[in-house]
C-alpha cells in the first residue's frame, strides 16, 4: 500500500547470463512518469526547461534477489512496488519534473532461469538447479552464481535513468547467497546490501578472502553479538562492526535474521558475518527474538510448517533498518 504517495510501473525484463547464456526472467519497477507540463508552462519556459539538468536526474538502482519460491513470487513484486512507490521517503529527491520520476528503479533479479514459476511448483527441479548454482567448485568458487549476480548488476546499471554509481541490493531467504557473492565482488558501485532471513548454507566451503588491513580492529566481528539496545531495535540482539574504523569500506551490509530460524545455523551465520567483515564492509546483524523463517512475508501465517512464521513487529523494524541503510549509503 503506497498510501497514495506514489505509484510504480512494472514490466517483465528478459536478460542473459553472459557466462553460460542462461535466459533470466526478471522484472523492472520504476516510478510512474511525471505528467506532461501544461501548455502554458511549456511555452513560457521552453528554452530553459530543455537544458535543465534537474529534469534528467538519475535515480538509484536497487536489486531484489528472490526467495526459494523464485523470481515469479508475488511477494517480491509487492516489495518492489512498495519500495518504488514510497521511495521518495527514503531517497528524498521529490522532483516531480524529473523525466525519470522520483525515488529509485528496482530490478527483481532471477538466479534460477525461471520464467513460469516452476521453482515453487517443481521442487525437485528447484533443488537440482539450486545445487548446481550454490555448490562451490574445487577452487571454492561459485562461478554460475557469480555469473548471474553479474548479470543482475549489469541489468540494473543499464536501465535508463539509473545512476550506475549508486546501487543497492536486498536478498530474501535464498537471496542471502547472491548478496554474499555480490559482496565478494567488491564492486564500488554497490553501496549497500541487506538480507532478510537470508540463508548461507555452504558458505564455509567457499574460498577464503584476503582480510582487509586492519579489518575488525576496534570492533566486534559480525558473528559475536551483544544485547545492547539501539533505537527501533529494543527487542533484538544487535551486532555491528565499529563504524569508526577507518579501514572499513563506506559501504554497509545489514543482516536481519530470526533467533528461532531453523534454516540458518549459527555456524553459517557466523561464517557469513566474518566474511563480510574480512571483505572490509561495515556489517551489522539484527537478530530478532522469538522470530522464525520468512518473518517478512504475511503469507507465512498460512504456512503449516512450524519453521515459518510472519512477525509484523520484526518485519517493520527490519524494513525500517534496511531503508535507513539505503538512505545513508545509496542516497548520500
Amino acid at each position: 500500500d503506497d498510501g497514495g504517495l506514489g505509484s510504480s510501473v512494472a514490466s517483465p525484463y528478459l536478460y542473459k547470463c553472459k557466462m553460460d547464456g542462461t535466459p533470466l526472467h526478471g522484472y523492472i519497477y520504476r516510478p510512474s512518469p511525471p505528467p506532461p507540463p501544461s501548455s502554458s508552462s511549456s511555452s513560457t519556459n521552453d528554452s530553459s526547461s530543455s537544458t535543465n539538468n534537474d529534469n534528467e536526474k538519475l535515480l538509484p538502482g536497487i536489486i531484489l534477489f528472490h526467495t526459494g519460491a523464485g523470481p515469479q513470487d508475488i511477494f517480491l513484486r509487492w516489495k518492489a512496488d512498495s519500495l518504488v512507490a514510497n521511495a521518495h521517503e527514503v531517497f528524498g529527491n521529490n522532483n516531480n519534473n524529473n523525466k525519470y520520476g522520483e525515488g529509485c528503479i528496482v530490478l527483481i533479479a532471477d538466479i534460477l532461469g525461471d520464467s513460469t514459476g516452476w521453482a515453487w511448483h517443481n521442487r525437485e527441479k528447484y533443488n537440482i538447479v539450486r545445487t548446481s548454482i550454490l555448490v562451490p567448485d574445487e577452487d571454492g568458487e561459485r562461478k554460475r552464481l557469480q555469473g548471474r549476480v553479474r548479470a543482475a548488476l549489469d541489468a540494473i546499471q543499464s536501465q535508463p535513468g539509473v545512476d550506475r554509481e549508486r546501487i543497492g541490493a536486498m536478498g530474501y531467504c535464498l537471496g542471502g547467497h547472491p548478496i554474499l557473492e555480490l559482496a565478494r565482488m567488491k564492486n564500488p558501485c554497490v553501496k549497500a546490501m541487506v538480507t532478510f532471513h537470508g540463508v548461507f548454507d555452504g558458505v564455509r566451503g567457499l574460498s577464503s578472502v584476503e582480510r582487509s588491513s586492519g579489518s575488525g580492529s576496534g570492533g566486534n566481528s559480525g558473528g559475536s553479538s551483544d544485547s545492547s539496545s539501539t533505537e527501533g531495535k529494543d527487542d533484538a540482539i544487535v551486532s555491528s562492526t565499529d563504524s569508526t574504523t577507518t579501514t572499513k569500506s563506506c559501504n554497509n551490509v545489514l543482516v536481519c535474521t530470526g533467533e528461532d530460524d531453523p534454516f540458518i545455523p549459527t555456524e553459517d551465520l557466523d561464517a557469513a558475518m566474518e566474511m563480510f567483515d574480512d571483505l572490509g564492509y561495515r556489517s551489522e546483524m539484527i537478530k530478532f527474538e522469538n522470530t522464525r523463517h520468512g518473518f517478512t512475508n504475511p503469507a507465512q501465517d498460512y504456512n503449516p510448517s512450524e519453521a515459518f512464521a510472519y512477525s509484523a513487529d520484526a518485519c517493520a523494524k527490519a524494513w525500517s533498518a534496511a531503508l535507513s541503510v539505503l538512505k545513508r549509503n545509496v542516497v548520500s
